[in-house]
């Protein structure tokens, strides 16, 4: 399944309820067959694209053509919980961004739900949007009742300095029958069903005048003293005045790429009826304080007077782990020690998001370039980053003034007062980096597989192993046909590690994603393992 129509072998709750993965019911955009000239390219069919390309429409002025490699709303939009929130690590940003920094990330981030709430009533969208508070608090099993304050006052105080958010102290997070002690409740906060959203706002776009193709990839690109001449993997050129990277990882420049790390998040979706979900029938988002921390959420379910808790979590490093079973287990376990009356699981899914060095996503020109645009580095916040996105690079590509450019910019760490908050980065980085280099030595000095391991594999399994002094990805198919690829990213060569819950081969080095049989799924790779 993972590839054309979804990132990962598991479909998330919004996917199978979308009928996202069926061709027949998914809207069908071209693969552009021919060479094309365009005011604006947009690279990427996700929300955040999808956002850019309608806020260029919308002013009036521009051409714009979005290209998807795979399907709209294939990539890691529709593997979100689908939050739409303000961050809950103020504290973090105050440190590193500066009280007019901070304030600035927490307006643009609360403009950023008030934006996608206008678009939806706008174009009168049936994506399941819905206005509820959040609650954000410590991480404490049942058995503990010692609430320690000092972090969530922390969070607090420097969430409501910012004079942009509406938050208050309470007595509790409102689950029902779960003491959780003081919590931050956040109002104005909202969700939807992501993947009805950019579904439904690609046909809006498409109404404007937009073109959408599916299918086409994007390779490379060059600046010329007319704009940008994007090469397509089917030798077919595209040339427009700005070219916009909406693919979430960094698709050029290797300082970009060393700035993100690519993190797998876990979801499970477990069935509860409306009134055991909160002690007065609020429904509402939930965030902890643990580390890893958890994430919570309510979807309709099918059944009447049920609904769904979506739980997310769980966090760990692309391809460095093969506990997938347990990150779900767990998941599970912490959701019924405070929602008892939760029922079985009937979704498991995971998705990937980018952290960046400082918190927020990367959102701006492309450093060294003139004409070229990037959203990079989601921070398990890209829905609310796509809208924020769609608004700052439109603005910047019209030549208009707008306050949050600088500090969202890609070049933020390279100049004046923004050095602070590399430095301030730079332990984190070092402690993932060094993590890289321990899971190369482990490989090397661990991997004692030969060739003829690949007998054990059973229909629908993969796996690296050695074949002489060669990592070499294998997968058997369900017809018992092996396929044997290279194991070596053709990125930055790193070596691939198999996803047995996804059924993919992923690169622990920068996130890049290959299908079973060496497609790729995620950037910044662009070409295919290569068949042996």
């Amino acid at each position: 399944m993972s590839g054309l129509h979804s990132s990962g072998a598991n479909p998330s709750v919004w996917h199978e309820r979308d009928d996202l993965l069926s061709s027949e019911t998914s809207p069908k955009y071209p693969k552009l067959s021919q060479n094309l000239q365009t005011d604006v390219l947009v690279v990427g069919g996700g929300i955040a694209g999808l956002h850019i390309a309608y806020e260029l429409l919308n002013s009036g002025s521009k051409k714009v053509a979005l290209i998807e490699d795979g399907k709209i709303g294939s990539g890691e939009t529709g593997r979100t919980t689908g939050h739409l929130s303000v961050d809950n690590e103020y504290n973090d940003f105050l440190n590193i961004h500066g009280t007019q920094g901070t304030a600035d990330i927490a307006a643009a981030q609360q403009s950023a739900i008030e934006r996608i709430a206008s678009i939806v009533e706008k174009h009168d969208i049936d994506c399941d949007f819905t206005r509820l508070p959040g609650y954000m608090f410590q991480g404490l099993s049942k058995n503990d009742d010692k609430f320690e304050l000092d972090t969530l006052r922390s969070v607090f105080d420097a969430a409501f300095d910012t004079k942009k958010l509406e938050v208050s102290i309470v007595d509790n997070a409102n689950i029902g029958g779960f003491a959780s002690g003081p919590a931050i409740k956040f109002n104005n906060q909202a969700t939807f069903h992501p993947t009805k959203y950019i579904r439904a706002l690609a046909e809006v776009i498409k109404g404007m005048g937009g073109e959408i193709y599916e299918q086409t990839r994007y390779m490379s690109h060059e600046e010329q003293d007319n704009g940008v001449k994007a090469s397509l993997a089917d030798d077919k050129t595209i040339q427009a005045q700005s070219l916009v990277l909406a693919t979430n990882v960094p698709l050029q420049k290797l300082v970009m790429i060393e700035r993100v790390e690519a993190f797998r998040t876990y979801a499970v979706a477990l069935k509860i009826a409306n009134s055991d979900i909160s002690a007065n029938g609020e429904n509402a988002l939930w965030w902890d304080l643990a580390d890893p921390y958890h994430y919570v959420r309510v979807t309709p379910h099918k059944e009447e007077g049920y609904s769904l808790l979506v739980v997310g979590g769980e966090d760990e490093k692309v391809g460095q782990h093969d506990d997938y079973e347990q990150r779900y287990q767990r998941l599970e376990d912490w959701t019924r020690e405070r929602w008892s009356g939760a029922g079985p699981t009937e979704y498991k899914w995971s998705g990937q998001v980018l952290d960046s060095a400082d918190g927020i996503a990367y959102i701006g020109l492309n450093p060294g370039e003139k004409n070229v645009y990037l959203v990079a580095g989601d921070n398990g916040d890209g829905l609310t980053y796509a809208a924020i996105g769609g608004m700052l690079i439109t603005d910047l590509i019209l030549g208009r003034e707008n306050p949050l450019a600088h500090t969202f910019s890609p070049s933020r760490q390279h100049s004046g007062s923004h050095l602070t908050r590399a430095l301030k980065a730079v332990p984190h980085m070092i402690k993932e980096n060094l993590s890289d280099q321990i899971y190369y030595t482990k490989w090397a000095t661990t991997c004692t597989k030969t060739i003829t391991d690949i007998e054990d594999l059973v229909p629908g399994d993969g796996d690296v192993v050695r074949e002489g002094l060669s990592p070499v990805a294998v997968y058997k198919d369900d017809q018992g046909q092996v396929h044997k690829m290279t194991a070596i990213c053709p990125h930055l060569k790193g070596i691939v590690a198999w996803n047995k819950d996804e059924k993919s081969f992923d690169c622990p080095i920068h996130g890049s994603r290959f299908t079973c049989k060496g497609q790729v799924i995620n950037g910044p790779a662009k070409a295919p393992l290569e068949a042996k």
